[in-house]
């Protein structure tokens, strides 16, 4: 790649991060990043039948010490519980609340499927096209150790 295209393909970027940055109002103390964990809830315990946080930290790429917190916030907000492995007392699984669905349902769920039918000229090759493009970005990016 050129640095011209590299310069656009960056401004792309910063443009989708205003666009994240202009989400849908959260409810009152929440952040992107809550709903986000949310969605990690729900997905590996579709996936698996249970959630620990090490599968939120691992699917987020971000650090245990951030995801606790994370979860706490949201334990706070009660919309997630934890409960213990029933055979292992060591291990801590999460769980979304009723209310913790009712939010997934709202900010996730239906948010996601009513922007993707909007993107239905955009094919899915065309969007792992893009997704392959950043995590190229974020993979190469100096002065960045890969997470």
């Amino acid at each position: 790649m050129d640095r011209t295209n590299l310069k656009h393909l960056l401004d792309a970027c910063f443009t989708a991060k205003r666009i994240v940055e202009t989400l849908p109002k959260l409810p009152n103390g929440m952040k992107p990043r809550h709903i986000h964990v949310l969605d990690v809830i729900q997905e590996v315990s579709s996936q698996q039948g249970t959630c620990r946080v090490s599968d939120v930290s691992t699917r987020l790429n971000i650090t245990m010490p951030s995801v606790t917190k994370l979860i706490q916030e949201l334990e706070r907000y009660e919309l997630v519980k934890k409960y213990p492995d029933p055979g292992d007392k060591r291990v801590t699984f999460l769980a979304l609340t009723e209310s913790g669905i009712a939010c997934f349902n709202e900010h996730v769920l239906n948010f996601h499927t009513a922007w993707s039918e909007a993107l239905e000229d955009v094919s899915n090759e065309q969007a792992q096209e893009v997704i392959a493009v950043i995590e190229k970005l974020r993979l190469t990016m100096p002065g960045l150790e890969e997470k």
